[in-house]
């Protein structure tokens, strides 16, 4: 079967239209059409019922829909383990990688891949951290750079590649520090932290639970840069890495011990990783 008309399939049950499909996949709606006649042709039944200017699909649409994706990435991974069979170290590789990590740690080592593997296709999704894991357990990505969970999946690998010490800062001006102990204030000021039910989020709250720190008023950012500046601006005090920790920023207290924060590679364990995959796995590692 040509993979491109279950990927137009996929693309019209999405987006409800064929119209718009057709725009999105740059073809002309006959040529769009006539994928999708052919498809039905294959499978024996009609995959969408046209309802006004939408199309739904019907029941076959659906169980197809939902079958789709694991066809096409079982056709992609039996299409990469022929090329590994070579030994080159070629074809795609789709990650995921938090921001953070995208931003300060992965450019360290993505020039040098690149260079040293010119036939790979890579390919990064910018994307925070428990929403990595949830794709790379489901299979749409091969492996994944970030801040690792306090309960581990023993679906997946997770190798240690980065630490980081995490500290307790405010404004050097910040009214929280005219206190002589202000880390028994820390209930009393705001705190910006990252929003609920994510992994940086679940890692410093158990921080601050193990220093007896209680939290009062939350507010929350998306990224970790976005809570520096916030927190720059005199909004409150938060836990950052080092290296995001700069003037205006102090710390507070005494140099209160935290934890590291551990980040890191996360692949499954059932599967082999592919020739371009283990090569980025080795490169990290060794550096």
């Amino acid at each position: 079967m040509d993979t491109d008309l279950l990927k137009t399939f996929l693309s019209v049950a999405s987006i409800g239209s064929f119209t718009l499909a057709a725009k999105k996949l740059q073809l002309t709606q006959p040529a769009l059409s006539k994928r999708i006649k052919r498809l039905e042709a294959i499978v024996g039944t009609n995959l969408f019922d046209r309802v006004g200017n939408h199309v739904i699909e019907t029941e076959a649409g659906r169980l197809l829909r939902e079958q789709a994706p694991a066809i096409l990435g079982s056709i992609d991974s039996t299409f990469q383990d022929i090329r590994d069979l070579t030994g080159k170290v070629s074809g795609q590789l789709h990650i995921g990688t938090s921001h953070y990590i995208g931003l300060h740690l992965l450019p360290d080592y993505l020039e040098q891949y690149i260079d040293t593997y010119p036939e790979v296709d890579l390919n990064i999704d910018f994307i925070d951290s428990e929403l990595a894991y949830d794709r790379v357990l489901s299979g749409d990505l091969e492996l994944a750079l970030l801040t690792f969970p306090s309960q581990a999946n023993p679906r997946l690998e997770h190798q240690l590649i980065w630490q980081e010490a995490l500290q307790i800062v405010c404004h050097c001006d910040y009214e929280l520090l005219n206190h002589q102990e202000p880390m028994s204030q820390l209930s009393d000021y705001p705190c910006i932290l990252p929003p609920a039910h994510t992994f940086p989020r679940e890692l410093f709250e158990h921080q601050l639970e193990a220093l007896g720190v209680h939290l009062g008023k939350v507010k929350t950012a998306n990224y970790l840069e976005v809570i520096a500046k916030l927190v720059a601006c005199k909004m409150g005090w938060t836990l950052l890495p080092e290296r995001l920790v700069s003037e205006p920023l102090t710390l507070i207290g005494e140099s209160e011990q935290l934890s590291v924060r551990s980040m890191g590679i996360i692949y499954r364990t059932n599967k082999t990783l592919s020739n371009a995959a283990q090569a980025l796995v080795d490169l990290l590692h060794t550096n």
